[in-house]
């Protein structure tokens, strides 16, 4: 739990900084926490779980950055997004796993 909190720490931090940078794109940020993703799987599973686990939150990533690019000009709107992006894969989880204990 404390290395999936870290890890969505580390997704705000890029959020904010990919705002903030206006020179690079969304997908440069996007393969970046791929890559940190990359490791926190690696140092604690095999390399296939890895990749896998990279590659969507990699993904996953790229559209919350872009997302957030668009709504620049909001700052509500981009306050929603930024909590939001960050709860929602949570949520997900958490849902896929009480569907599962249900079965």
């Amino acid at each position: 739990v404390v290395m999936g909190l870290l890890h969505l720490l580390i997704l705000l931090t890029f959020a904010k900084l990919q705002d903030s940078a206006e020179n690079s794109s969304a997908w440069q940020w996007a393969l970046g926490f791929a890559g940190v993703t990359l490791l926190f799987v690696f140092f604690d599973g095999d390399l296939m779980a890895a990749a896998i686990t990279a590659a969507f939150w990699g993904l996953y990533s790229w559209a919350y950055f872009a997302l957030l690019r668009q709504l620049v000009d909001s700052l509500v709107l981009w306050l929603i997004v930024y909590i939001g992006g960050v709860v929602l894969p949570w949520l997900l989880l958490a849902k896929l796993l009480l569907s599962a204990s249900a079965q």
